[in-house]
């Protein structure tokens, strides 16, 4: 008995829609491209129930024949190529002839079109591959796409689709990185009837173009953060956007690249734009960009998948090597100092009295303006002054070498030295030297304040005088719209104010009013890491950990004494006070045993 046999015409194309019609947004995807392909001028998507019920791309390109609407129903039928020259420099979006025989194979496909220059246009209909009918029609230039009821003759397809809200934001993706990479074709994007997008063709100048586009999908906020690109070199040419330093997220979701504008994932591009950064981004954080690379079609392979997503140069070392240098021209004398960094010269200061020449000194310099918001304050007991300090209860100090710990309730007093290298804090008690690490000190004082609040049903917050109106992409909006429950129980206060802007009109205590909208952001990127089931503790801890070190004093902070002593009296109030979030040591101790072996006063 044979065992091998010819599949028939509709199941081969229900597999064939495997790889090419994942969900809805690879369905969108394909139409868009098309759409693109036909030179239109308008388009038009409107989706209903998550794009499993509907999606419909309406343009006003050169439409189609009645045969060539026929013929495109075939495999493999395509008037983007004719032979295998064509595939090596493909200069379309879509060449593969695959994408209206799969989706029509899986779908209730509906197809109305007609040429600028005939009377009467075709429509036809398709259930599940079958042609119900095709005849004549009377409708306007272009072509107009309806694909319904998605996957419905494909169950187990179906079931792994997402819920609407997901498909949505995947479908957004979709309409977004093409309304970008085309800012000359106006765009309408229509949600169950209610319009979300509806943008006019741009500039015919390509920076002005990009420019206005961004501004129109992603806002004017956003837009005041980008810097210009314009680099070409050896054949290769960059241009687009790409934020100052400072602007980053800690995923690729607002890193977009096109090649000949498509949108792809390419690895040379991307390593070019870290290394162009340099050290003006952060280790383990992406910029946000929208970057273009135009290249001779000869040079990229775009037929590596039937998405068509990734792409392969003939030569990434010179991709790279022009990205990096377009990156390092944009940002020039833009880079500014790190966050927390003041450029400065300081005057010689005078030699404290009683000490010899050349030796050195601690001094504690003054800052006036406070650090520390209000609402985080411990009231703090003065006592006694001193010539040297103020006597504190102090926090007992772990050994570092032994690990033996004085125990909690044993505190003396400490007396203030002063502050090394505007980061150390050097202060003394019976026992010994101690140095406190002003930055990791303060990491675990915001932390443990901030997870008690989250221990409370109700959190502190800090009222703003004026509330904050940020605008954050769609697909963040999403997001943060599904745990904003989350994120007022940390003592932020946020409401929904459209589509995607959201009105802050409360913070928790520690969080600067100047980095809320980074901070909103990041947060956002953390949540879609940890997944919409993540476990409040985990994710506040996490989430608290990485927020508190970008918040907490730095290096080259200069405090004030009422500063410094509040600053260790809320580190002995803590419940772990020797090390700060992530390991480290917030405080050493060098005893007078350790110092009597050093200057050879005691044996070893």
């Amino acid at each position: 008995m044979n065992r091998i046999r010819i599949l028939t015409d509709s199941v081969a194309n229900q597999i064939a829609a495997g790889e090419v019609i994942e969900r809805p947004a690879s369905l969108l995807k394909e139409l868009v491209e098309n759409a693109i392909d036909a030179q239109a001028r308008r388009i038009r998507v409107e989706i209903r129930g998550g794009g499993k019920s509907l999606i419909q791309v309406t343009d006003d390109g050169h439409g189609m024949s009645r045969d060539d609407a026929l013929l495109c129903l075939e495999r493999h039928a395509t008037s983007k190529i004719r032979d295998s020259a064509d595939i090596a420099a493909i200069r379309t979006l879509g060449f593969r002839g695959e994408a209206i025989p799969s989706m029509a194979a899986v779908s209730r496909f509906h197809l109305l079109t007609r040429e600028p220059d005939t009377a009467v246009g075709t429509e036809l209909e398709i259930h599940g591959g079958k042609l119900l009918f095709v005849r004549e029609a009377g409708c306007a230039a272009g072509t107009q796409v309806a694909v319904r009821n998605l996957f419905y003759n494909l169950p187990a397809r179906k079931k792994f689709l997402r819920s609407d809200a997901t498909e949505i934001g995947h479908l957004h993706h979709v309409f977004l990185l093409h309304a970008i990479a085309q800012p000359r074709i106006a765009w309408t994007l229509q949600y169950d009837s209610r319009i979300v997008h509806e943008l006019p063709p741009a500039s015919d100048e390509p920076q002005v173009a990009l420019l206005a586009r961004v501004r129109g999908l992603h806002g004017p906020q956003l837009a005041g953060e980008l810097l210009p690109v314009g680099f070409e070199r050896d054949g290769v040419r960059i241009h687009g956007l790409i934020g100052k330093p400072g602007l980053s997220r800690s995923n690729r979701s607002e890193l977009y690249c096109f090649v000949n504008s498509r949108p792809v994932d390419s690895r040379a591009v991307y390593y070019g734009l870290i290394e162009g950064y340099h050290t003006a981004l952060m280790r383990g954080r992406y910029p946000v960009c929208f970057l273009f690379v135009q290249v001779d079609p000869a040079l990229v392979d775009v037929n590596i998948h039937p998405a068509k997503r990734e792409v392969r140069f003939r030569e990434d070392a010179r991709i790279q090597g022009t990205v990096i240098e377009a990156i390092r021209r944009a940002l020039g004398t833009n880079v500014p100092a790190p966050i927390g960094v003041t450029l400065r010269s300081q005057p010689p200061q005078p030699q404290p009295p009683g000490i010899p020449a050349g030796m050195p000194t601690i001094i504690q310099t003054v800052h006036p303006p406070s650090i520390f918001p209000p609402q985080i304050q411990v009231p703090f007991q003065v006592m006694a002054a001193q010539a040297q300090g103020a006597n504190l209860h102090a926090p007992p100090i772990a050994n570092r070498d032994s690990q033996e710990q004085v125990p909690r309730d044993n505190t003396g007093s400490l007396t203030l030295l002063g502050v090394f290298a505007d980061l150390y804090v050097v202060a003394m008690d019976t026992g010994g030297l101690i140095i406190v690490d002003q930055h990791a000190a303060h990491e675990r004082i915001l932390f443990e304040q901030m997870m008690n609040r989250l221990g409370r049903e109700s959190a502190p917050s800090q009222r703003l005088l004026l509330p904050q109106s940020i605008e954050l992409s769609p697909r963040d909006a999403v997001d943060l719209r599904a745990h904003v429950p989350l994120l007022e129980s940390m003592g932020f206060g946020i409401a929904e104010f459209g589509e995607r802007n959201f009105i802050v009109d409360a913070l928790p205590p520690f969080v600067k009013i100047e980095t809320l909208a980074q901070l909103l952001r990041s947060i956002v990127d953390e949540l879609r890491e940890a997944g919409r089931q993540v476990n409040r503790d985990r994710f506040a801890e996490e989430t608290v950990a990485r927020t508190v070190c970008r918040h907490a004093v730095k290096a080259n902070d200069t405090l004030q004494t009422e500063e410094i002593k509040r600053l260790l009296m809320d580190l002995h109030a803590c419940s772990s006070p020797f090390t700060c979030p992530h390991g480290r040591p917030t405080m050493l101790r060098l005893t007078q045993a350790e110092l009597e072996k050093k200057f050879g006063r005691r044996p070893e």
